[in-house]
C-alpha cells in the first residue's frame, strides 16, 4: 500500500481516543503489532458527544483506498499538517480487522514509534476520523498516540474535533479567532491559496522586471553621458575652462550629485580666457601660414613691443592676430 494518508473530504473531523491504553510490550521490548483503534457501536464521550463505528465500513473503505494510515504524535498530522507545519509519522497502519469489540490495525512502527512506545509517555490511542451529522465514523484518517484518555472506565473518546469545530490551534495559525468552524478554517486556507501565484508566472515578472531596470539604467546613463558632454562643451565655448581639465570635471560629474555640483559652479564661473581670434578662423591665400607657432609668436611680441612704444597697448592674443594677418608686422 501506499504510504501517504488520505485528503480529507468536506465532513466533520474527530480526533478521539477510542481504544484505551497500549497493549504492554512482550518481554523482548517489541511494541504490540495489532492495536485496538475504534470501538464497535456507538458511544458517547463525557461532555455529551456521541459517535459510532462500524468496524466492517472501515475495514472495507481502508481496502478500498489502499492507503496506509498514518500513526503519529498527539494528532500531529491533522493539526499541524493543516497549517503547514512539519507531521512527521511515526508508524503506519498496514492491515485492518473487524473484531468483535472494534476495529484493529496491524502497525508497522518506525523508530521514533518505537522509543515513544518503550517510554510509555503516550500510551493512549487516538484516531482521527472524519464523520457526518449523527456521528457515524466515515474512515479512519490517522492514528495518534496521547498521553490521556478521555473517559473513565471504558476505552472510548478522547478531545476531540467534533460538532465542525476546529482546534483552536488550527484556527490561529490561520489568523482566525479560537472558535472558528471547520468552514471558516477552509475558507480562510482557500483565500490563502488564491494570493499565491504559480512560480513560473512569478519568475516571468521578475525576469520582465529586471530587463525593464536594466534598460531604465541603460538609459539613465546615456542621458547623464549626454548633459555632462553638453555641460563640458558650453564651458569650454564660454572660456570658463580649457581643454585640460575636461577629464577632471568629467570625473566630477559621476554621480547625480557631483553634475549638480558642476553646472552651479560653472554658472557662478566668469570667462576667464581672453578669445584668440582664431576660432573657426580659415587663412586666407598667400599669408604665411607654413610659420611655425613659435616664429609667430615671436612676431607679435615684436610687434607689441614696437606698440608700446608708440602708446598703443595690446594684449598678446591681439598682437597674435595681427601678426597672422600681417605677415610682415613684427618682422
Amino acid at each position: 500500500m501506499s504510504e501517504a494518508a488520505p485528503s480529507l473530504p468536506p465532513l466533520n473531523m474527530c480526533t478521539a481516543v477510542l481504544a484505551g491504553e497500549l497493549p504492554t510490550l512482550a518481554a523482548s521490548g517489541a511494541p504490540p503489532d495489532w492495536i485496538k483503534v475504534t470501538p464497535r457501536g456507538r458511544v458517547k464521550t463525557r461532555d455529551g458527544r456521541s459517535f459510532a463505528f462500524d468496524p466492517e465500513a472501515l475495514v472495507a473503505r481502508f481496502s478500498a483506498d489502499a492507503v496506509d494510515v498514518p500513526a503519529d504524535m498527539n494528532h500531529a498530522i491533522a493539526i499541524l499538517g493543516a497549517a503547514g507545519k512539519p507531521a512527521p509519522a511515526i508508524g503506519w497502519a498496514k492491515e485492518m480487522q473487524a473484531r468483535g469489540d472494534g476495529t484493529y490495525a496491524r502497525m508497522e512502527w518506525l523508530a521514533s514509534g518505537k522509543a515513544t512506545l518503550a517510554a510509555r509517555t503516550h500510551p493512549y490511542i487516538s484516531p482521527t476520523f472524519p464523520h457526518d451529522a449523527a456521528g457515524n465514523a466515515a474512515w479512519l484518517h490517522s492514528i495518534s498516540l496521547v498521553a490521556a484518555p478521555a473517559l473513565g472506565n471504558m476505552p472510548a473518546l478522547a478531545a476531540a474535533w467534533a460538532d465542525g469545530n476546529a482546534p483552536a490551534s488550527v484556527a490561529e495559525a490561520l489568523g482566525l479567532d479560537a472558535a472558528a468552524d471547520e468552514a471558516a478554517c477552509l475558507a480562510r486556507l482557500s483565500a490563502i491559496r488564491s494570493e499565491f501565484v504559480p512560480l513560473s508566472l512569478f519568475n516571468d515578472a521578475v525576469a520582465t522586471l529586471n530587463a525593464a531596470n536594466g534598460t531604465i539604467a541603460e538609459l539613465h546613463t546615456a542621458e547623464r553621458q549626454t548633459r555632462v558632454a553638453t555641460l563640458i562643451e558650453d564651458a569650454l565655448k564660454a572660456r570658463k575652462i580649457v581643454p585640460a581639465q575636461r577629464s577632471q570635471y568629467e570625473a566630477l560629474c559621476s554621480t547625480d550629485a557631483g553634475l549638480a555640483h558642476v553646472a552651479s559652479l560653472f554658472a557662478a564661473t566668469v570667462p576667464n580666457l581672453q578669445p584668440s581670434g582664431l576660432d573657426g578662423h580659415v587663412p586666407d591665400q598667400g599669408r604665411n601660414d607654413a610659420e611655425r607657432p613659435e616664429m609667430l609668436a615671436a612676431r607679435a611680441a615684436r610687434y607689441r613691443a614696437n606698440e608700446a612704444t608708440s602708446g598703443r597697448m595690446l594684449n598678446h592674443a591681439e598682437a597674435i592676430r595681427f601678426a597672422h594677418e600681417n605677415p610682415t608686422a613684427g618682422r
